[in-house]
């Protein structure tokens, strides 16, 4: 008697995907429904809100407030902006994936012979809509800065730049690129910003975008590429789709919490890692020295933070050509900010873990004041070489706002998700824990406020 086998039937991705939200609306809370649509309706509110007022306001909005007026040449520096909004996007594009899956559904799901591209599909869509809202955004700015009032062909071109970032990054995910082409492409448009903000500095006066036809021709390959990208899905191995998934569960598990420190977390560790090896160094005897030599050694092994530096007073001087007094005086405040954020590390490390101030032998007051030293010497650097620009009332506004806002974030202890808690007919408002998360920003909201008044 012969014995006859049958192949096995392979399942659609369809079907796959149908189970899969059959089982999750199966069990799924009824009581989180409510709460659910009301996020959804409460979320379509304030996007519609966010695009009509970009629709409705003047080409003038934004650039009478915040620029001044000139013979067209803003449109350079909108275009800087462009060129900066598309480095940034390849950047994070690289960084997350563009597609990535979680260890469970690689293991259970992407390991079978199921169609790995139809399975993929929904999140490439997925991406492609993040970057084509991005990129929108990107556009529609970029239209504000030149005060364009055809603005329609600029934001749809940045829609297609957003799609085009994400294909380009999944196409160097799936292999089809080399490993150098895409941190090849982010520097270019890098450059390319750092020289349209010369040009605008002198005053060169580049066209602004206006008319349909060219956004039809650039439509085509952006639509090309964006379909070799889906074609190219499937090819997608379990490392390539596990290459951003840290920065993917660090971001998702950040806004459940609403404690941003885990992605921060995992960004400097990330940071860490492309350092790599570094010299072991020698630390003097004493506490004091010592606690500095260690916060010094940090950014020697890691001197982009001087870039940082160099980088916030060359927009400040920047903006006192392109802007108004306002523009100067939130791009040092803004500037001043990040300075103190990035050269406090030492200050968060001290003030999170207390065996290490228990085995260092001093009051938590004396390390604190220690590690202050160095980013308040970086914001005494900045506020020398901007003074001129902003001018001392501004200066010193924002560099006391700065240092203050970055010791409150620095120092504040770990999240207690045991507080005050408000009752409404949408759920249970947490007061308390929207109070620790904002610890900080309202100093810098009063400085806002007190400039405006000032200039």
């Amino acid at each position: 008697m012969a014995l006859t086998e049958t192949a096995p039937v392979v399942p659609a991705a369809s079907e796959i995907l149908a189970l899969r939200r059959g089982f999750t609306r199966k069990h799924a809370v009824r009581e989180n429904r409510t709460g659910t649509v009301v996020l959804l309706v409460l979320g379509a509110y304030v996007a519609g809100g966010v695009i009509w007022w970009a629709v409705t306001r003047p080409a003038a909005a934004v650039g009478s407030v915040l620029f001044t007026t000139g013979p067209g040449w803003p449109a350079t520096g909108a275009w800087a902006v462009f060129a900066l909004a598309v480095s940034g996007g390849l950047l994070l594009a690289q960084a997350f994936g563009p597609v990535g899956a979680s260890a469970p559904d690689a293991l259970w799901l992407l390991s079978t012979p199921v169609d790995r591209g139809a399975l993929l599909r929904a999140r490439l869509t997925a991406a492609f809509a993040v970057g084509a809202a991005a990129g929108t955004v990107a556009g529609r700015l970029t239209a504000y800065i030149a005060g364009a009032s055809s603005w329609g062909p600029l934001t749809v071109m940045g829609s297609l730049a957003g799609v085009l970032v994400v294909a380009v990054a999944l196409l160097a995910q799936s292999r089809k690129f080399a490993r150098p082409v895409l941190p090849l492409l982010r520097w270019s448009f890098a450059v390319a910003a750092l020289g349209l903000i010369a040009a605008a500095t002198a005053h060169w006066v580049a066209p602004v975008l206006t008319t349909w036809p060219v956004v039809f021709v650039a439509a085509a390959p952006a639509v090309a590429v964006a379909i070799w990208a889906a074609a190219s899905c499937r090819g997608l191995s379990r490392a390539d789709l596990a290459s951003g998934s840290d920065l993917t569960s660090g971001a998702q598990a950040s806004l459940t919490s609403l404690d941003p420190s885990v992605l921060a977390g995992i960004l400097e560790e990330r940071a860490w890692r492309r350092v790599g090896r570094s010299a072991s160094r020698r630390l003097p005897d004493g506490r004091t020295a010592a606690l500095l030599r260690a916060d010094l050694l940090r950014y020697r092994r890691r001197p982009s933070a001087y870039a940082v530096v160099a980088a916030v007073v060359a927009a400040v001087w920047f903006a006192t050509v392109v802007g108004t007094p306002l523009l100067v005086a939130f791009t040092g405040l803004g500037g001043s900010f990040w300075i103190a954020v990035l050269f406090s590390a030492g200050l968060r490390d001290i003030c999170g873990d207390p065996a290490l101030r228990a085995l260092l032998g001093a009051g938590d007051q004396a390390l604190r004041r220690l590690m202050l030293i160095l980013p308040v010497a970086m914001l005494g650097l900045t506020a020398a070489l901007t003074v001129v620009a902003t001018g001392p009332a501004a200066t010193a506004i924002s560099t006391a706002a700065a240092a203050l806002a970055a010791y409150r974030i620095r120092t504040r202890p770990a999240l207690s998700y045991e507080g005050l808690l408000l009752v409404t007919k949408s759920g249970l408002l947490p007061v308390d824990l929207i109070r620790q998360l904002i610890r900080g920003l309202p100093i810098l909201a009063v400085a806002g406020v007190l400039l405006v008044q000032v200039l």
